[in-house]
């Protein structure tokens, strides 16, 4: 058995304060030379882009419902060579798939780890009521291991003590007082992505403000009461390159899961990081290219023509690509912006995305391939999910790589359009959902190298 010191932070409800108390957490876990490993429940992208530019490590993601046979391993892999693990929640702790079912919720991912839970709860308008809401929590399941709270935008003094003294039995680990240095910008699909405005000044002032509030060394003993969990999992060595994958990774598409790009060169794949705003499109054998904020960089994507030609001519060509949410914008023949106007993208689809200011789409996706692709043979079902402010029209003569059973998808339950060995849609697969999609997209990657 792995013995993994271990704790989750989860709060009531998303935007009560865990994400940036989470940071300042790891970081002062940091500092006292514990060697932190950070992970985030759920499908995140930009909560774990803050935390591997605070750590300079990669976050990983961690996910009951969408993959959860693939969870343990995961986790003790992730976790190996760490003085500590922390997970950081989702939306609220017992906030799943449905008002029923604990899957995807933080307080099933803490059930599966066996790992203790330090509850976050937005105090700015509470005193003696906070302490029936963190009984409520601990007592609504309890095999969820509650082991102790944190406050969040505690007023003063005199208000923490009122707030610790209504908890009774529950621990509390401390109280973090309002300050602006604990704000941190956000945009239409969540938080900025890390890396367009990095500063680790900012990340350093939130860790100094969490350590003046909260008892790390109570975290730390909590952590540590965690008991031993799962075996330890025999690493393959990564094998020999076998093909090259370019991955777009720039300001325009930055939405990936690690362990998508880590199964992919186990696969024998070397990674070939580009910038579709900035590069010439490198000597690959297949392509990449994830979700993030296209819309905002449209004009620079648009002005990068000998790029959007060189893709179309590789698609063309029959090169495998595979394209998720911006990705599969890119690809298409324009983009609109929220303001309406219109910039020409790849043209590998006829269909044309366009912004919207409301009509969010999030949620989980299961999938089932209709036909051979290259992520997926026939009958193959994947997990993953969506989350978009765009709508795609498709041009009418589409070919889908996937039937839905629960999700949006592009129109009418499908998604992943088809063009050649190109699959771009809207659902941001987690390959850990099923495990043999990186040996088959690297395979034939290998195939057309070889054509």
């Amino acid at each position: 058995m792995a013995d993994i010191p271990r704790v989750v932070i989860a709060g009531t409800h998303s935007g009560a304060g865990k994400s940036t108390i989470t940071m300042g957490l790891l970081m002062a876990l940091k500092k006292r030379g514990l060697n932190p490993q950070s992970f985030k429940a759920g499908p995140d992208y930009l909560d774990p882009m803050h935390h591997t530019m605070a750590l300079g490590k990669e976050c990983r993601n961690l996910d009951t419902w969408m993959f959860g046979n693939e969870i343990e391993k995961l986790f003790v892999n992730g976790s190996e060579g760490s003085g500590i693990s922390v997970i950081e929640g989702v939306m609220g702790l017992y906030d799943g798939m449905d008002g029923i079912n604990e899957e995807g919720s933080t307080a099933h991912l803490s059930k599966v780890l066996k790992a203790p839970v330090i509850l976050v709860i937005d105090a700015s308008s509470m005193a003696r009521s906070a302490g029936a809401m963190a009984l409520g929590y601990k007592e609504y399941d309890k095999n969820t291991a509650l082991a102790g709270v944190i406050f969040n935008m505690v007023g003063s003094p005199s208000h923490l003590r009122m707030l610790e003294s209504s908890l009774g039995s529950i621990p509390c680990l401390g109280g973090v007082y309002r300050n602006e240095c604990m704000e941190i910008e956000s945009r239409h699909l969540g938080l900025v992505p890390a890396a367009e405005n990095f500063d680790m000044k900012r990340y350093e002032r939130i860790s100094e403000h969490v350590e003046r509030c909260v008892d790390i060394d109570m975290l730390v003993k909590i952590a540590g009461s965690a008991p031993p969990f799962g075996r330890k999992y025999e690493k393959e060595p990564p094998g020999k390159s076998r093909v090259r994958i370019g991955v777009a990774r720039d300001r325009a598409f930055n939405f990936y899961y690690v362990h998508n790009i880590e199964s992919m060169a186990e696969a024998g794949a070397e990674i070939v990081p580009f910038s579709p705003i900035d590069d010439d499109l490198p000597d690959v054998d297949g392509l990449y290219l994830g979700g993030g904020y296209p819309e905002l960089f449209s004009a620079g994507l648009e002005r990068n023509i000998g790029m959007r030609a060189a893709v179309k001519k590789a698609s063309d060509d029959g090169m495998p690509i595979y394209a998720e949410c911006g990705g599969m914008m890119y690809l298409s023949k324009n983009i609109s912006d929220m303001e309406g106007k219109r910039y020409e993208m790849c043209g590998i689809f006829g269909s044309e995305s366009r912004m919207r200011n409301s009509e969010r789409v999030l949620g989980y996706v299961q999938m089932t391939s209709n036909t051979d692709s290259i992520l997926c043979e026939k009958g193959w079902t994947v997990r993953g999910h969506e989350f978009h402010y765009s709508a795609t029209a498709p041009a009418g003569q589409e070919r889908y790589a996937f039937e839905l059973s629960l999700g949006k998808g592009i129109e009418k339950g499908k998604d992943g359009m088809m063009a050649g060995n190109t699959v771009a849609g809207y659902t941001h697969i987690h390959f850990a959902s099923n495990p043999k999609i990186p040996r088959r997209y690297v395979d034939l990657c290998y195939e057309y190298l070889r054509t």
